[in-house]
């Protein structure tokens, strides 16, 4: 009895440290800009490894102070622009290294973010085939001791060239201090309405998990 109560506890530890597993790539920049593994999740493919060009087109609205390492899109969204399809990807990562900010400077970064209630300027260039019509911050989603979370919803309506239906996109970026480096890593997804936000935050929650995960040692 004992036994196989014992085996019974055993077992729903192992489904459980199954089910909560992060599924995890793993991608480092070729180029030595960082030497942090960005970790990718599973199903996602980084675009800059595959096409320069538009890896470039893609992230040109941003600062020219960060460098873009990954820029990781769903891998059937990718399969589909191959075969010609430029209507964009609903749901992607862009993993950039910033400038390196000491740990007296992110704590006044957190306490500038507090102070603007998670709500900073937009630097990020909207999906070429869209234009932007409303945004709504999130405000702080999470924080720890070398991490802060914040996000926005776009409200987009379609340009000439574009998609037919207007969409929300939603945006979380996250500030991380790791192994003596600033990233800004964000997770972009399409939602149905701009309160449908939970899927958007698990992304983001398990893409930062599979990067502590990969950059533990």
């Amino acid at each position: 009895m004992h036994r196989s109560g014992f085996s019974l506890a055993a077992l729903l530890v192992i489904r459980a440290a199954i089910a909560f597993a992060e599924p995890c790539g793993s991608l480092r920049d070729a180029r030595d800009r960082s030497a942090i593994d960005y970790a990718p999740l599973e199903g996602f493919v980084d675009v800059c490894s595959r096409d320069f060009q538009l890896c470039v087109a893609l992230t040109q609205g941003y600062p020219p102070t960060v460098k873009t390492i990954g820029y990781f899109v769903r891998a059937e969204e990718w399969e589909r622009y191959q075969e010609g399809d430029r209507s964009g990807f609903s749901r992607y990562l862009i993993g950039q290294r910033a400038s390196t900010m000491s740990e007296s400077e992110f704590d006044d970064f957190r306490r500038y973010l507090h102070a603007q209630h998670g709500s900073m300027p937009e630097h990020t260039k909207t999906p070429t085939t869209f234009n932007l019509h409303e945004r709504a911050s999130l405000g702080i989603i999470d924080e720890t001791p070398d991490s802060i979370s914040f996000g926005a919803v776009l409200r987009l309506t379609p340009n000439r060239d574009g998609p037919v239906a207007p969409v929300w996109l939603g945006s979380i970026n996250i500030v991380l201090q790791l192994k003596g480096e600033t990233l800004t890593l964000y997770a972009f997804d399409t939602l149905n309405t701009p309160d449908e936000t939970d899927g958007l935050k698990n992304l983001a929650r398990q893409w930062l998990n599979c990067i502590r995960t990969r950059n533990a040692k």
